[in-house]
């Protein structure tokens, strides 16, 4: 009898953003550009804007990666990060009276979803975010150049931090 090598766990990769107001795009243009060998290992999930839902079906041990547009960046500059440390982020910000105030309960930002997902799970989940600066978030808008200019780049960190999170642990 043989034994068979475990199969690897796809790598979930959570695309936030909208198609249709410019930069926010950025994610789902990104994650179009990722070579078939990259896509043979993760599962692409388009999630608008990010749920806790979605982090808390996530099993303890597996890490995922956010992808997103970011205001408050230079656009087109990539920006990589643990998860963990945007959660750490979100209570220094919470602790210092900054935290920023949602118009919704269905629009918590990023780093107050990832604190919540934390919070419920009793750990922050195991993962990067990928991020873009973007300038421009109006409806019916492309890209603005600057980020579309970066789009070969943004795909690269996607799948440089795909490739870090499937390597196997020491």
């Amino acid at each position: 009898m043989s034994r068979r090598a475990p199969v690897p766990r796809r790598l979930k990769v959570f695309v936030c953003g909208e198609p249709a107001r410019g930069d926010d795009a950025a994610g789902l243009a990104a994650v179009g550009l990722l070579a078939p060998a990259v896509r043979r290992h993760v599962d692409v999930v388009e999630a608008g804007q990010l749920d806790v839902l979605l982090l808390l079906d996530l099993p303890a041990d597996e890490p995922c990666i956010v992808v997103d547009a970011v205001a408050g960046l230079p656009p087109g500059e990539i920006w990589v990060r643990p998860l963990a440390d945007l959660v750490d982020r979100a209570h220094a910000l919470a602790q210092g009276g900054r935290a920023p105030q949602p118009r919704s309960s269905h629009e918590l930002p990023l780093e107050q979803v990832l604190a919540l997902a934390a919070t419920l799970r009793a750990a922050p989940p195991a993962g990067t975010f990928v991020g873009i600066g973007g300038s421009s978030w109006k409806v019916g808008m492309p890209l603005s150049a600057p980020v579309a200019a970066a789009l070969p780049a943004f795909a690269a960190a996607i799948a440089a931090a795909a490739e870090a999170l499937r390597a196997p642990r020491p």
